[in-house]
């Protein structure tokens, strides 16, 4: 897996493999990835990647999203714009990240650093509520993607 941060972005699915949330999850299914289509809105694009169990891949557990954030100056804009979308007040729970339920009961992680001197955001939606038995997925994960935007 690429641990490299890419100075122009150009999909998801490469920040994170699918084999990395089959294992931060210990889930005994394989998972594959999916890359979805590119999303413009304001001149922003975000890069959007499902994932799936390989025996239900219509069933996406996880999402992630990346983009550049020119709206941002901080990664504290970021996770400020991020609890919008949340029932509850965000959590921090790593350097480069926050996490929150959502309104419709499922859990969402933004992680959001200064990278090639633009704020980048990423955020992993999963299909489920947070728990304190996923606290270390959503850590592994969250340092995993940190690391490479």
């Amino acid at each position: 897996m690429a641990a490299a941060s890419p100075e122009r972005l150009s999909a998801a699915c490469p920040f994170l493999d699918s084999g990395e949330i089959q294992q931060a999850l210990a889930d005994g299914n394989r998972f594959e990835s999916t890359e979805e289509d590119p999303d413009t809105q304001s001149g922003v694009t975000l890069y959007a990647c499902s994932y799936s169990r390989a025996l239900e891949s219509h069933v996406p557990l996880v999402e992630l999203g990346v983009g550049d954030a020119p709206g941002f100056d901080s990664p504290e804009a970021a996770f400020r714009a991020s609890a919008r979308g949340c029932a509850g007040e965000p959590k921090p729970f790593t350097d480069d990240a926050v996490y929150c339920t959502t309104s419709q009961g499922t859990t969402t992680v933004t992680i959001a650093k200064r990278s090639h001197d633009r704020i980048r955001v990423a955020q992993l939606a999963f299909r489920r509520a947070p728990s304190d038995a996923f606290l270390d997925a959503y850590t592994t994960l969250a340092k995993t993607v940190a690391g490479r935007l």
